[in-house]
């Protein structure tokens, strides 16, 4: 590809899998094709695609590509790796992305009947490796089947619910479960005919029943939302055994070692004993990584630490959270740039929109909306795709000078 179809692409997203190499998508505004580029601007051998027939990123090494030969035909979705080869031959019917190694993929279409609920078809689904081998001969019910989990995906056939395990392993559940929700946190949510609800764990064995709740949630970090009040939650431990009264009008899951918990319309923080550990005061709150939380009081905002302790004054129009000790922030006029824990600034806002950084330590910016003309082409806008020291690995107009 010439310099000058580089200049025209937008990128969009990038790959998360930190054990291989990172890949970006890049789409061309002006076409429907696509390409990936690595964090040195090279573009990966394979090649150019349709966006609209190609994975968003890959996944454990592999992107998922649709390989029909034309419109009316039947969609056939297999694998290339970052080489261009191609690992699983085209044959599922949709997009598929692995977990843990590997991937639920849909083989055909139940035909006689739709989704509970919405109007869209129904499918059999099976589990493949990243050699593209199925890990179990079984065919499963696509809509109530999840993905693997860890090592385990909870699947259906039938009126008989399975736990499936990454090896190919497969192991019944009671015939009186109506419904069975994904493992988290090593458990899944069972609803039982009679409408108590069980949790079991991974061999299938019952940890503990709940017979007289109006919600229950999944675990996050050890805790899982419960209800036995209308629109009043509270926090239980696996053990079953409540860690605070369902007093609270909306909660965050737990996340390192804190929850946020909503009352008289205020946010603040409670505990693992669910004891109030940082004040209830804030109009909005979002939860702690990185060990800093973004909270919000009026229309600006700022992070604190576990202490409740201001660490980023709330001065800022908007935030992202921090990641890996940075996060991208917007100042009182509206320009994003990026900001330590410390609150010195690694890049000044300078941009018009700057995504989070992620797990990537790269971001999508925009830094200019101003009308251009290239090749008869008019363009409002340009992008660039930068790390978190302000290097430029590829840019759609002339480079943006990084403070």
């Amino acid at each position: 590809m010439n310099k000058g179809a580089l200049l025209i692409l937008l990128f969009v997203m990038p790959l998360w899998v930190q054990s291989q190499k990172k890949w970006f998508r890049v789409d061309d505004p002006q076409s429907k094709t696509c390409y990936f580029i690595d964090t040195l601007g090279h573009q990966s051998p394979i090649g150019i695609h349709d966006k609209n027939f190609i994975g968003e990123q890959f996944s454990e090494g592999l992107i998922c590509i649709n390989f029909k030969k034309n419109s009316q035909a039947r969609d056939a979705w297999g694998c290339l790796n970052d080489k261009g080869d191609t690992v699983i031959h085209g044959k599922y019917l949709e997009s598929f992305s692995f977990y843990n190694g590997v991937a639920k993929v849909y083989t055909s279409l139940i035909s006689d009947r739709v989704s509970a609920g919405d109007d869209e078809q129904d499918y059999y689904c099976q589990y493949i490796n990243l050699s593209g081998v199925p890990i179990h001969e079984k065919i499963f019910e696509g809509n109530k089947s999840s993905v693997m989990d860890h090592s385990w995906a909870i699947v259906k056939s039938k009126k008989q619910w399975y736990i499936l395990s990454k090896y190919g392993k497969l192991k019944e559940l009671s015939v009186d479960f109506e419904y069975v929700y994904p493992f988290s946190n090593g458990l899944a949510l069972c609803k039982r005919m009679n409408t108590y609800t069980v949790y079991i764990d991974t061999t299938g064995w019952p940890v503990f029943d709940i017979p007289n709740e109006n919600y229950t949630g999944d675990f996050i970090n050890g805790f899982a939302t419960y209800s036995t009040v209308k629109n009043r939650y509270g926090f239980m431990n696996k053990k079953g055994q409540p860690i605070s009264p369902c007093i609270y009008e909306a909660i965050l899951d737990f996340s390192e070692g804190l929850a946020a918990v909503k009352i008289y319309n205020k946010w603040g923080f409670i505990d693992s004993k669910g004891k109030i550990s940082i004040a209830v005061k804030y109009d909005k709150v979002d939860q702690f990584i990185d060990g800093l939380a973004k909270v919000k009081l009026g229309d600006k905002y700022g992070f604190i630490d576990k202490t409740g302790r201001v660490v980023i004054p709330l001065k800022l129009s908007d935030s992202h959270n921090f990641i890996q000790g940075v996060a991208s922030v917007c100042d009182d006029r509206n320009l994003w740039g990026l900001i330590s824990k410390n609150g010195q600034w690694v890049i000044k806002p300078q941009f018009l929109t700057m995504e989070n950084v992620k797990g990537t330590g790269y971001s999508n910016v925009l830094y200019s909306e101003k009308t251009q003309s290239k090749k008869g082409k008019s363009e409002a806008f340009k992008k660039a795709l930068i790390s978190n020291r302000g290097k430029i690995v590829w840019c759609s107009g002339t480079p943006p000078d990084i403070k």
